[in-house]
């Protein structure tokens, strides 16, 4: 799915939610920032440490209970890997 599409039906459906905070935005927009060279409809391959960096979080556990949310809320799906070497699996839905 194109990433212009992925951010409209974001935005679009989190205007009704109100769990979802500005730190669940920046993640979401820094992954759908790495989708964007990706073949559609394919599961993005991202170290944490990826997206910690880009969204300016001081704290990894933020970072994974906000991945743990969007999952929970069904924005996204997302497979942790906790090996270093090796990069978590996402999928981003349209809501």
């Amino acid at each position: 799915m194109a990433a212009t599409n992925l951010v409209n039906q974001f935005f679009t459906a989190i205007k009704k939610d109100p769990c979802i905070s500005t730190t669940h935005i920046s993640i979401y927009m820094a992954l759908v920032f790495y989708a964007r060279n990706q073949p559609e409809d394919s599961t993005i391959h991202v170290y944490s440490q990826q997206i910690i960096d880009i969204c300016k979080l001081s704290s990894r556990s933020t970072y994974y209970r906000c991945m743990h949310d969007l999952h929970a809320f069904g924005y996204l799906q997302y497979t942790p890997v906790f090996k270093r070497n090796k990069p978590s699996q996402v999928l981003l839905f349209a809501k």
